[in-house]
């Protein structure tokens, strides 16, 4: 059986209608913060319909481009990848992925200086 996730667009949408988070905070009555952790969201953040239709009447009142919104532009289904094809993937980009240094031996390179 196949599964998939629901992506959030939002951070996209307010890019392409070139939307500043402060003014869609103040058109919400939310704290700029509020918006910010709404856009960094790539999965559908719990939120209720009335904030749905907040949000895309806001999007539609700011947006600086001719083109309006709907709650379904704002989300994407996304099909995962079937085992096999995820594992031949992660194959070929675990050799030319670069690693980060763990914590451990940066604490020893600082103590070493």
């Amino acid at each position: 059986m196949s599964s998939g996730s629901i992506r959030w667009k939002l951070n996209e949408i307010m890019a392409r209608h070139r939307i500043k988070g402060k003014d869609l905070a103040e058109y919400l009555g939310i704290t700029p913060n509020s918006v910010s952790l709404l856009k960094k969201a790539t999965l559908l953040p719990e939120i209720s319909g009335e904030r749905w239709v907040q949000l895309c009447a806001g999007i539609n009142e700011l947006s600086q481009i001719n083109e309006r919104i709907t709650p379904f532009d704002m989300v994407e289904y996304v099909e995962n990848q079937s085992s096999n094809t995820g594992a031949n993937i992660s194959s070929k980009n675990s050799s030319t992925e670069a690693k980060a240094p763990d914590k451990s031996s940066q604490k020893r390179k600082t103590n070493a200086a």
